[in-house]
């Protein structure tokens, strides 16, 4: 057994100087194991849109994105409330886990069943429906996932970033093996698949080595994950819905080469979207802790915006000013018209990443049941606007619907609820203002006669330069940073040699 450090909402947090250097590091161990996993993950992007072309690419996201739509039945939210749980208890760690494997296998066979019964009224019949069956069999792993939680909650997510790095590789490695051979698509959901299963293995056996193997199945606290997961399920579902309707409707409203392009853009926007959820989840256990101390707690949170907001804007000016020459040196010339696409849909990662703060803030606070409300809202002002856009603009209409929902639904809805509304304007009070500079450094630029590249760096340039004059980074967070890392490097590491297993 691993040393435990048992934290309960009364108990005082460690010292700052050395909860900041412990979070430092495991943040510092998922950034990199995430950096890697993003790189073998573009590459094998880039290989896979370009073997597959626009239409089997469009194919492709059609099959993944309907799936993506009940997702949510067979993982029901239990890993943001088993977070939650076992960081308040974590020497019932086992028991509580083993209770939602049993109820998240039950949930991913309805989930099977529902999504191929229903596959034909969303145009998937004959061969793609083939295709969709295979795809569907990742739900059975669902739950030989749900150990690794166990990795954010002791703060040892190196495991996680090292089990995501084999997974990524490993997908580069197939998908380089199918690109040489030419083989046709059923290939590339197989390969997936086999993936799938290697991750999934890897943290079921190396999950379970961290807490007691004494475990029962918890019938009280089976009713507890269910009804505090439901808000959280319910949300995912509607969540998926504004996050990939706009795929299925591209399938059923235009063609598959046009939903190929709008894939190419998606793909590249997305790359980014695993780091508010690796920055967060050193954090979260944190949260669930600290929220008996509102001052700390509220700490963490206007922290976490400024520098989520900071990022997020990044991206965006970088992907903005260099759409065009970022697809072509990705996809090729073939997919250039994906490139406004992409320039739209980047500055939605402004809300996904404010999201990401505002939805652990709520979790931690315990109000996962206002989650169903901005993504019913969400959901649903995407659906109208693809209606009305795509027959309209095509692709690009589904991009503008992407990002105003988005934004709509994180960054403005929320102020109407009371609830919420302190946390909405303790965000918007750096969003605002960082956005405003990331906009002002792509507009000062677009003119700017010089090839692309050139263009990003000047457009970088000045949003570095405009964030440090309106002190959204100040040198206090540098030296913060720079403490974090010294005192990280110079920590006796007994209890990570002690812990079995020592690494993967």
């Amino acid at each position: 057994m691993i040393r435990q450090e048992q934290v309960t909402p009364t108990d005082p947090l460690p010292q700052t100087a050395t909860l900041g250097a412990r979070v430092f590091r495991n943040t510092a161990a998922i950034l990199s194991g995430r950096g890697l996993a993003i790189l073998f993950s573009t590459g094998a992007a880039v290989l896979l849109v370009r073997y597959l072309g626009s239409e089997k690419l469009g194919q492709f996201g059609a099959v993944y994105a309907y799936l993506a739509l009940y997702n949510w039945i067979a993982s029901f939210g239990f890993e943001a409330v088993l977070t939650r749980e076992v960081s308040r208890e974590r020497e019932k760690a086992g028991s509580l886990i083993h209770t939602a494997v049993v109820l998240s296998s039950i949930l991913s066979l309805v989930t099977i069943a529902v999504a191929v019964v229903l596959a034909p009224l969303a145009g998937f019949t004959g061969f793609l429906r083939t295709l969709l069956v295979l795809a569907a069999l990742e739900f059975v792993l669902t739950p030989l996932r749900l150990p690794a939680i166990i990795f954010q909650v002791d703060l040892r997510q190196w495991y996680a970033a090292s089990i995501n790095v084999i997974r990524q590789g490993l997908w580069l490695a197939i998908v380089v093996l199918l690109w040489l051979v030419k083989a046709p698509l059923v290939y590339v959901i197989l390969g997936r698949v086999f993936c799938a299963v290697v991750e999934s293995l890897l943290m079921w056996v190396y999950g379970r080595r961290f807490f007691a193997p004494q475990q029962k199945f918890l019938r009280e606290r089976a009713r507890m994950l269910l009804g505090h997961s439901f808000p959280i399920a319910f949300t995912m579902l509607l969540g998926t819905i504004y996050l990939r309707i706009d795929q299925v409707m591209l399938h059923k409203m235009t063609s598959d080469s046009v939903l190929g392009q709008y894939v190419a853009a998606v793909k590249v926007s997305e790359l980014f979207e695993l780091l508010p959820t690796a920055l967060m989840s050193s954090l979260v256990p944190l949260l669930s802790v600290a929220i008996a101390q509102p001052a700390q707690f509220r700490s963490y949170i206007d922290r976490s915006f400024r520098y989520f907001m900071v990022l997020a804007a990044g991206l965006c000016v970088f992907m903005t000013a260099g759409a065009q020459p970022i697809i072509r040196l990705l996809f090729g010339r073939q997919f250039l018209p994906a490139a406004p696409m992409l320039a739209i849909l980047i500055w939605s990662e402004i809300a996904v990443f404010f999201a990401s703060v505002v939805v652990n803030a709520l979790i931690a606070s315990n109000l996962q049941n206002l989650l169903p409300l901005p993504t019913v809202v969400g959901a649903a002002i995407n659906v109208a606007l693809n209606l009305v856009l795509i027959p309209r603009y095509s692709a690009v209409g589904a991009a503008w619907a992407t990002l105003i929902s988005y934004t709509f639904t994180w960054m403005v809805f929320l102020l109407f609820l009371r609830t919420t509304r302190a946390l909405i304007w303790q965000g918007l009070r750096f969003a605002i203002p960082i956005t405003a500079v990331a906009l002002f450094a792509i507009e000062a630029t677009v003119f700017l006669p010089v090839p692309g590249f050139f263009r990003v760096f000047a457009a970088l340039a000045l949003f570095i330069g405009g964030i440090w004059i309106t002190r959204m980074i100040q040198s206090s967070d540098l030296q913060y940073a720079l403490a974090a890392l010294e005192q990280s490097l110079s920590r006796n590491s007994k209890d990570d040699r002690s812990a079995k297993p020592t690494g993967l």
